[in-house]
């Protein structure tokens, strides 16, 4: 197994590993100024392309907090998520349901990074499911999954930073799409 670069592992004939050539650069946003919340729209146009989505995201702001993840425009009670918190000494879980929004990240002053997961998004007999991981180096890595209840094709992405904080200048996310 190596890890390229961009940081995606892959291995020849290693079941579950996806290769580096089937990650293609959609989108990227670098932030040049602070913005209340980053949107991915019109992700239906790559239904025929990709089975499956990554965001890789450093994300700024003047205080570490969640970042959270809406689809679809969808502000209802339709989501849920599980969380495994890591700081090199302890570790905590937490878990919750009937939420808003779903927890996909963090966000602080030192950039802190991302990898999002968005899997089967264009399926329309499964619910979404997204897995993360994320962290800042000096403090602590997290482990996420999520859940959005719907089976509706995935048409955008909606991140926000907690409250009223912003993501700051120098933020950046970029969405890869993955072939299935």
């Amino acid at each position: 197994m190596t890890l390229s670069a961009l940081g995606i592992f892959s291995a020849a004939g290693a079941g579950g590993v996806v290769a580096d050539t089937s990650y293609e650069l959609i989108e990227s946003v670098i932030l040049g100024s602070s913005q209340a919340s980053i949107t991915f729209s019109s992700l239906g146009t790559y239904s025929s392309s990709y089975k499956h989505l990554q965001i890789r995201a450093s994300a700024k702001s003047t205080s570490f907090d969640n970042m959270f993840m809406r689809l679809n425009g969808d502000t209802g009670s339709n989501y849920a998520y599980h969380r495994l918190i890591g700081n090199g000494s302890a570790v905590s879980s937490l878990a919750s349901s009937s939420q808003t929004s779903m927890v996909c990240g963090v966000h602080d002053s030192e950039s802190a990074g991302n990898v999002i997961d968005l899997l089967d998004v264009y399926s329309t007999t499964k619910n979404k499911t997204v897995r993360s991981i994320y962290g800042i180096a000096s403090t602590t890595i997290r482990f996420n999954s999520g859940l959005w209840l719907s089976t509706a094709s995935l048409t955008s992405i909606l991140l926000l930073p907690t409250g009223a904080l912003t993501f700051s200048s120098g933020s950046r996310f970029s969405l890869y799409g993955i072939k299935g």
